[in-house]
């Protein structure tokens, strides 16, 4: 007479897509543990390229406890080993564990055998184990992030490029022996380098520049860039319609500028980057790393000035909440009411030839507050951008600009306050250094030599900080003066074409670039009518030299 078999499931886990053999291997050795303990294999779960510990995310390992609950139909798990069941640490284990003892499951491994937690024995050797399982996840965690900061140190350690690169593989010698189209999946051998370079799809680098310049120099907003993209019938990185978090993802990314980024995302479940480039404890929050970026590695798509301008752009939208949108009012929020200090909005009038308008809003929401004066779109249009054109974007008003920045490049305002921050920050690193020498002498032989890479790390940024200082010295005024008119004469010239284009979108870039605020004040003429009296450009900071004698009216 037969020995009846024991129903039994497998529970098969690798913890990356490289493990391509586990999976066959695994199932190969537990086919072989069930006939050596009488078992029949009635069902298998699978849970693929997921860590241990990500219990949320091993979906066939949820469906094997439920499974055991409800279904009652098996008697023991079988796996390849007590990790492959988890990496969880013993006060997780007792969460999942418990139900299958309540359920009458046991655990049997190839590597430790049955594992009973009905036995106090059992229960204790398995937990003893199963911490150290877990301490394998947070030892390797840290060393991973150490050997992912170094590489990052030295230009190295980006994997994915973004949209508009393709991925260039250089051997040890140097020697180029592979490129690899955006899109297409690699692994590279370990003592190969690798680089971004730009795409042979010339469409998609164009589709990056024109989504950078859109941004940076018009008024539009992320939806509209996502939409304009769509009803071109562009398609995106992923071969699918444009949304605003895809535009937003290449806005952001620092890569474009050629630079090597690391860190810009602190998240980590075990360890993290710090914000002195340390390796910290503990979880870190998405998007709240200080990054550690290293200039030149990759070819430049985007140049930084451009980068950095939609950098100030998505921050100040971010803070203020104001959502971009399309207007046909060339002046939405630069014209303010001299006398209440209220906005002056469009008011789309539709009815026959009647124009449209400008008026204070305070007079119809504060009635009493405001005379609720107006002034018709047109004509203060047509004056407030003659104004821009003859007087702010002249040859003579460049000419002005370019001799106000020889001017202030003589001062030495601006040399104190760029020596005074860097010191600031040599005197902090020699504070840390001091006392982690100290710390040093008192520390535990097992941690000396972390405290010692530590220490290694403050000094070298001290350097590269003493090193700046010398520069800034032998350059008290930073950039070459010429120079920064060159810049600016460039970008006036591009703001004065934006202008001559006549497309509102261009234009209000231009308005918003460039005005502070219009401020528009009324006099009595007749009986009921007000005229205007007159009224004050005022310019943005960046152009406090131009901002004489503005007068309107």
């Amino acid at each position: 007479m037969s020995k009846k078999l024991t129903p039994a499931v497998s529970y098969i886990r690798m913890s990356s897509g490289r493990q391509e053999a586990s999976p066959k291997q695994q199932r190969a050795e537990v086919e072989k543990l069930a006939t050596k303990h009488g078992c029949k294999i009635i069902r298998e779960y699978f849970d693929e390229a997921i860590s241990g510990d990500a219990t949320a995310k091993r979906l066939g390992f949820q469906r094997m406890i439920r499974d055991a609950e409800q279904k009652r139909d098996f008697a023991a798990i079988l796996c390849w080993d007590q990790d492959r069941f988890g990496r969880f640490d013993s006060i997780e284990a007792g969460r999942w564990i418990y139900p299958l003892r309540e359920a009458g499951v046991w655990l049997i491994t190839v590597a430790q055998g049955v594992i009973d937690w009905n036995d106090f024995t059992g229960r204790m050797m398995y937990s003893i184990q199963q911490e150290g399982k877990h301490q394998f996840l947070i030892d390797l965690s840290k060393n991973v992030i150490r050997g992912k900061i170094e590489a990052a140190r030295n230009g190295r350690g980006a994997n994915t490029p973004p949209y508009g690169y393709d991925r260039t593989y250089s051997d040890h010698t140097g020697k180029l022996v592979k490129r690899v189209p955006y899109g297409e999946k690699f692994t590279k051998p370990r003592e190969w380098s690798m680089r971004f370079v730009l795409s042979d799809d010339v469409e998609a680098v164009n589709n990056v520049r024109w989504i950078f310049e859109t941004f940076a120099h018009t008024d539009v907003g992320l939806s509209w860039i996502a939409a304009d993209l769509n009803r071109r019938g562009v398609p995106s990185p992923k071969g699918k319609m444009w949304s605003v978090q895809t535009v937003a993802g290449i806005l952001t990314r620092r890569a474009y500028t050629g630079a090597n980024v690391f860190g810009q995302n602190a998240y980590g479940k075990y360890h993290h980057l710090g914000g002195n480039g340390e390796i910290v404890t503990g979880p870190g929050k998405l998007n709240g790393g200080t990054p550690i970026v290293v200039e030149d590695v990759h070819d430049q798509l985007i140049d930084l000035e451009t980068f950095d301008r939609c950098q100030r752009k998505l921050a100040d939208r971010a803070v203020t909440g104001r959502k971009p949108r399309y207007s046909r009012y060339l002046l939405s929020g630069v014209l303010r009411c001299g006398h209440c200090g209220g906005t002056l909005a469009g008011k789309g009038y539709h009815k026959g030839s009647i124009p449209r308008y400008y008026a204070c809003v305070n007079g119809a929401t504060h009635p009493g507050k405001c005379c609720r004066y107006q002034m018709p779109q047109k004509p203060i249009e047509d004056y407030v951008l003659g104004v821009i054109e003859k007087r702010l974007l002249g040859d003579d008003a460049i000419d002005r600009i370019r001799r106000a920045i020889h001017r202030r490049a003589k001062s030495r305002t601006g040399f104190k306050d760029r020596t005074r921050v860097i010191k600031s920050r040599i005197e902090t690193l020699d504070r840390k250094i001091g006392k982690g020498s100290e710390n040093l002498l008192l520390a535990d032989p097992d941690h000396v030599g972390d405290l010692s890479r530590l220490l290694a790390e403050w000094k070298q940024d001290r350097d590269r900080l003493q090193a700046k200082l010398e520069r800034v010295a032998t350059n008290p005024h930073g950039q070459n003066p010429e120079e920064t008119a060159r810049r600016v004469e460039a970008e006036l010239t591009r703001l004065r074409d934006h202008l001559r284009t006549g497309d509102p979108v261009k234009v209000r870039a231009v308005v918003k670039s460039m005005v502070e605020e219009v401020r528009l004040w009324w006099k009595p003429y007749g009986k009921r009518q007000k005229r205007l009296a007159r009224g004050v450009l005022t310019l943005k900071n960046s152009l406090e030299v131009l901002s004489s004698d503005l007068r309107i009216g």
